[in-house]
């Protein structure tokens, strides 16, 4: 009982400074196979999972309740992702960690905290603007200081995409 209650304790805090304890980080892409940030920006999530292979793991969370299997395994045989994924149609990933976008990342510890939450760099820098290429990526930012057991600086941006609905 203690643990569940200490659990949602931190899940309720939100992202936190906090030094990640030692153990592998894991790292929750919502994603949407219609949205077209999430076609931009997941390749470069794909990436960063081959770079961090064996220290961090990375998983794809697909919140859209009307999706299919066949639509997931389709979207990532189009832009060749390998990484594991599941589909979270009643939003409890949602809820857990209050996303409310995709792309939306959170970098959780080994014991789940989260490290990080927000976009995974800066070329979406608002609905209809972006950039040519990303200035800042926040998302590796964070791998790196959390790996160096290091609090992570900017702890939380607004993730800018497509909305998830209810």
């Amino acid at each position: 009982m203690y643990v569940w209650v200490l659990h949602f304790f931190l899940l309720w805090l939100g992202p936190s400074n906090a030094q990640p304890p030692a153990g592998k980080l894991r790292v929750l892409l919502f994603t949407d196979t219609e949205c077209p940030i999430c076609q931009k920006i997941t390749p470069r999530v794909q990436k960063l999972a081959d770079e961090y292979q064996g220290s961090v793991s990375f998983e794809l969370i697909y919140p859209t309740a009307q999706l299919k299997e066949s639509e997931v395994k389709a979207f990532q045989h189009e832009y060749k992702l390998s990484l594991p994924h599941r589909l979270d149609p009643k939003h409890q990933f949602v809820r857990r960690y209050k996303v409310t976008t995709t792309p939306e990342v959170v970098l959780l510890s080994a014991t789940n905290q989260v490290l990080y939450q927000g976009s995974i760099d800066d070329q979406f820098y608002q609905l209809g603007s972006y950039r040519i290429a990303p200035q800042r990526h926040y998302l590796k930012e964070a791998l790196e200081y959390s790996l160096q057991g290091k609090p992570v600086p900017l702890a939380y941006t607004k993730a800018v995409g497509c909305l998830i609905n209810d």
